[in-house]
């Protein structure tokens, strides 16, 4: 771009962000420099069978009657392009017997029963192991298959049968017809070909318990003294108990004291510790600056900025995660799993001026930043949960048990569509001058679950780029409630770009509820072409948006 090209783009510019109202120009530099890689599994999903709600999850999801999923579920899930998926819980992984979940179990007959969940709340076993492991092999997902830890660590039954009872669903799953098994463990190859499925579903990431931070109480009730040596013990039965069927598994733990002493003892196979992340729970009490406040004071504006600003921020106001085991994991040089993270949060009284999915979806994003911030360290991501009909504005698919209407995404479902069909596999330095920041002052939420906290200083604008051979990703989430920012990008260091890129935003409405004419589906993704003329590109976010500018290399080769 020559001198006087330069000068006119800067006035077009500088009259821009007049008209607009922006104050200073934002402007981004891409760095040619990798601060680390992008595991693909951060962009996972959390398929819960929950007891609690009602048949929530994939039992809420089925045609009546059978174990098949609605066809308009397989298609969004389809869409979604989820790279690995965690089943079946959950709280309730940790109090049923796996057996439930197949069919022909020897002794009991073909039928599956129905089970009691932790809320002593009945669910049908309808959607078992089997239907999820085949609709895995249908759309290319990962899986990681959570066991009962419940059982062996708080002596429900001795350690080496429910170690055992582990092993056995691991035999079910991954062993060959005609396997040779533990002494004295049923034939599950066998049952499982009875069950039409003669192949190995070939699971390897195995995760042993769920937030058994829970039972610390019990434990140390049961082993004064040293319980974390003990839990670290009963994580170790397991973990050679289901070796022992399958050599090759890999296992993710808990990250109390106890998962850190069992890693340490057998690092290459146990690969990844776990801290779980939701914000902000019910939301029954408000205050400003420590102050109390009504809810029904708030104005929808405050709400917004307050909804938005999650989980937590660095200095510079980016989304960042606080949990004490991404430091202590970038020492030792261990990774970690968030096999459960999402803005789930609800009005717990009336009258509050905002109620909005698009807002949570937008806090949403936050969380997929940190996790891509924290990606030196954390590997794997699952947002919860993937299908349901019942827990208020969590469900990235919401169903209809009854088929009524057609399944639709709900904000943050498809915020994490977008993100996990458009991001690189590196994670590029960005330097960024004149993003407007706010401060947060509100806390909202439940002191004894968690809450949304007060920020000092919160980006309107949180930017991120990723990157591979063939593409530049710029991420970006507007916070803004009502004014659409201008920003320039400068990719210079990366290389030549080709000259067409593909824009995608996300945008919804602020009503939940759909006028005449209006689709349920409250948010809604928009792709255009987008000229890439030179080196540095100027590009108009709308109001509360999530966008991705995806740029193809000129210089990238096709695979």
């Amino acid at each position: 771009m020559n001198t006087t090209c330069r000068l006119l783009s800067g006035l077009l510019l500088s009259l821009l962000l007049n008209l607009t109202g922006q104050a200073e120009e934002i402007h981004y530099r891409v760095l040619n420099k990798v601060l680390h890689p992008i595991d693909t599994r951060l962009f996972g999903s959390f398929m819960e069978r929950a007891s609690n709600g009602g048949e929530n999850g994939p039992e809420g999801a089925l045609m009546p009657g059978t174990h098949e999923l609605q066809p308009g579920v397989v298609k969004l899930l389809r869409e979604m392009q989820i790279p690995i998926v965690r089943f079946p819980g959950g709280t309730d992984a940790d109090f049923l017997d796996w057996q439930d979940m197949i069919s022909n179990v020897p002794g009991r007959g073909a039928d599956r029963p129905v089970s009691t969940g932790h809320e002593n709340d009945k669910v049908t076993n309808n959607f078992g192991y089997d239907e999820f492991l085949q609709l895995r092999q249908e759309l290319g997902w990962d899986a990681i298959l959570v066991v009962n830890f419940r059982n062996g660590l708080l002596k429900i039954k001795p350690i080496e049968e429910a170690a055992r009872q582990a092993a056995a669903l691991v035999a079910y799953c991954n062993a060959p017809v005609g396997a040779k098994l533990p002494a004295g463990m049923l034939d599950w190859p066998a049952i499982r070909a009875k069950n039409g499925h003669p192949a190995p579903y070939s699971v390897k990431q195995w995760q042993i318990g769920n937030e058994t931070w829970a039972f610390h109480n019990k434990v140390a009730a049961l082993v004064p003294g040293n319980t974390d040596r003990y839990y670290a013990d009963c994580l170790l039965a397991y973990v050679r108990a289901m070796l022992a069927v399958d050599p090759t598994l890999e296992f993710i733990v808990d990250g109390g004291k106890g998962g850190e002493l069992a890693q340490q003892q057998m690092p290459q196979q146990i690969r990844h510790l776990v801290f779980h992340s939701y914000m902000p729970w019910g939301i029954k009490e408000a205050s400003r600056n420590g102050e109390p406040v009504p809810i029904e004071s708030l104005s929808a504006a405050e709400i917004w900025r307050a909804w938005v600003a999650t989980p937590g921020f660095n200095k510079q106001g980016l989304a960042v995660f606080h949990d004490r085991l991404i430091p202590q994991a970038r020492q030792s040089g261990t990774k970690v799993a968030v096999t459960e993270w999402n803005w789930n949060g609800w009005w717990q009284g009336k009258g509050a001026a905002l109620d909005s999915a698009f807002a949570q979806g937008v806090g949403a994003a936050g969380f997929v930043h940190a996790l891509m911030r924290a990606g030196d360290v954390i590997e794997i991501g699952c947002q919860s949960m993937l299908v349901g009909h019942a827990w208020v504005g969590i469900t990235a698919i919401k169903v209809d048990p009854a088929g009524q209407f057609e399944p639709y995404y709900i904000p943050s479902g498809q915020m994490m569509a977008l993100y996990a069909a458009h991001h690189g596999s590196q994670l590029l330095a960005l330097k960024a001058t004149g993003v407007p920041t706010y401060e947060q002052p509100l806390k909202l939420g439940d002191i004894q679950l968690g809450d949304i906290h007060p920020a000092p200083k919160v980006a309107y604008l949180d930017a991120l780029v990723t990157a591979n051979e063939q593409k530049l990703y710029f991420h970006v989430i507007n916070r803004h409630f009502d004014q659409a920012l201008t920003l320039t990008l400068d990719t210079a260091a990366c290389g030549p770009l080709a000259n067409q890129a593909r824009l995608y935003v996300l945008e919804g409405r602020l009503e939940n509820r759909a006028e005449p004419g209006e689709s349920a589906q409250v948010s809604h993704i928009s792709e255009s072409a987008f000229t890439v003329d030179s080196s540095v590109v100027t590009l108009r976010l709308p109001a509360r948006s999530v966008s991705c500018l995806e740029m193809p290399r000129r210089t990238a080769t096709r695979r």
